[in-house]
């Protein structure tokens, strides 16, 4: 929920004088008016609107202390779920990035669709105000569905083969229609009228459909998926029908992304490939489709013949390949593997996290002489932050970078590292007084492209006791 501006409330008191002391004990303010005592207000944050499988950042930086408070009064935060959707399995576990719930900043995972509510509670010593509300509306994107064809099988002639869709899915978990085809058979086959029903396949729009083989060879069928609004790429699988001549077979790969960090180049295999007699095999890759803005040919790849060439891409989106193999006197069926190329606008920000030891307290005794105190020093502190539990979206690479602008602490190691120690020199004691220095350290971290900061306050005391 939003803040509005409070006048008159103060996060905290810059000092209070001696005779200010005394009246806060007393219960007293100026002129015998009782002070009204510290208190915390929780404050969530605005509500949001994300999508589905994306990241929600929470905060509850607004929060902010009013009263009659102490110099060193601290806000400590607990978040919790107060609602979330039926089918949702998300819980206070889930806000785990920050390894608590306990965090000012934290972040979750929504896993399915609808409205999360969530409420933190901001305290001061021991004492809570009312917990403050967001609401976090989740609403499905326009991700096509994915085709999962199965694996490649072999068969005979005339035995029943049943294809299997299973593995398809819809990235925001609609119900699937699948469409199945025949792409090719042998020349001696007649499958692909309409004397089966459709295109040479038993009920091809189930999800595990079938066919019956009627000769010798290679059969590819294609699978593609709808979840009512948008209809998947195609993907294939091989039916090997047996044949007194072993035919080799090709194994043209994964299809797989790439991300906007992942270069400018796709590395094929058809090391899965295989000839039954054990002969070895002479391959062949060529391009079946690119988008419709590439200018690239089959000279991009660095050689077609041989089992994993790479091929130099122009620009995003899909590029389907296929492997032919030959023993010498048979060459095989072609193979299909698709490559979807991701571009610059599809790269999301990296997160910035960081953990560690924030806050370190220390006291020392003192010892008084003619009514004068005399007190040791605290002695010099590291702060150990960790920087490690940032991720990025995109599962690229990242590159960290600290900063504390001030320069009054003292580095152990580089700043280029997800981990990083920093020591703060001695604090004089004071008796019966809380002496307090905070720094502001942040963290960058960054993918080839995009970057994100997160900056945290680290603070010394030290307090004289007797």
């Amino acid at each position: 929920m939003s803040m509005a501006t409070h006048p008159g409330r103060i996060p905290v008191l810059v000092g209070i004088a001696l005779l200010g002391v005394a009246a806060a004990c007393n219960g007293d303010g100026k002129d015998g008016e009782s002070l009204e005592p510290c208190a915390a207000v929780s404050v969530a944050g605005e509500d949001q609107s994300v999508v589905l499988n994306a990241t929600v950042n929470l905060s509850a930086m607004g929060s902010f202390l009013e009263g009659n408070c102490l110099e060193d009064a601290e806000i400590t935060y607990s978040w919790r779920f107060d609602a979330v959707p039926v089918d949702s399995g998300v819980d206070e576990s889930s806000l785990t990035y920050n390894n608590t719930v306990d965090a000012v900043n934290t972040v979750f995972l929504p896993d399915v669709v609808g409205d999360y509510v969530l409420s933190v509670e901001a305290c001061v010593e021991s004492v809570c105000g009312a917990p403050d509300p967001v609401v976090v509306q989740v609403y499905s994107g326009d991700a096509a569905p994915i085709a999962d064809a199965g694996l490649d099988v072999s068969a005979e002639i005339d035995e029943r083969v049943t294809l299997d869709g299973s593995a398809s899915y819809d990235p925001e978990r609609g119900n699937l229609e699948f469409s199945w085809g025949l792409v090719t058979v042998p020349d001696c086959s007649d499958l692909g009228g309409d004397d089966s029903g459709g295109d040479g396949i038993f009920e091809p729009d189930t999800v595990d459909p079938y066919l019956v083989p009627d000769c010798e060879g290679i059969y590819l069928v294609a699978l593609v998926v709808s979840d009512g609004v948008q209809w998947s790429e195609p993907d294939y699988s091989t039916i090997h029908v047996a044949s007194g001549d072993a035919q080799p077979v090709a194994d043209a790969g994964e299809s797989g992304e790439l991300a906007a960090c992942d270069g400018d180049r796709i590395v094929l295999s058809g090391y899965g490939s295989y000839d039954p007699d054990g002969v070895p095999l002479e391959y062949l890759w060529s391009l079946v489709s690119v988008p419709v803005d590439s200018a690239v040919t089959d000279g991009a790849f660095s050689d077609v013949t041989v089992a994993a060439p790479s091929f130099v891409f122009d620009v995003e989106g899909e590029y389907v390949f296929q492997l032919q193999v030959s023993d010498g006197t048979f060459w095989s069926a072609p193979d299909v593997v698709t490559f979807l190329v991701h571009g610059a606008n599809s790269n999301n920000p990296p997160v910035a996290i960081i953990t560690g030891n924030l806050t370190i307290a220390r006291s020392v005794q003192c010892s008084t002489s003619n009514y004068v105190w005399t007190c040791d020093m605290c002695g010099e502190e590291e702060f150990d932050l960790d920087g490690s539990s940032s991720y990025d979206q995109n599962d690229d690479e990242l590159s960290y970078f600290w900063e504390e602008p001030t320069g009054e602490l003292d580095w152990d190691g580089i700043p280029e590292a997800a981990f990083i120690s920093l020591t703060a020199s001695p604090l004089q004691a004071e008796y019966g007084v809380t002496h307090s220095q905070s720094w502001d350290v942040s963290l960058t971290v960054a993918d080839c492209d995009l970057s994100s900061t997160n900056q945290v306050q680290v603070t010394f005391s030290c307090e004289g006791t007797q």
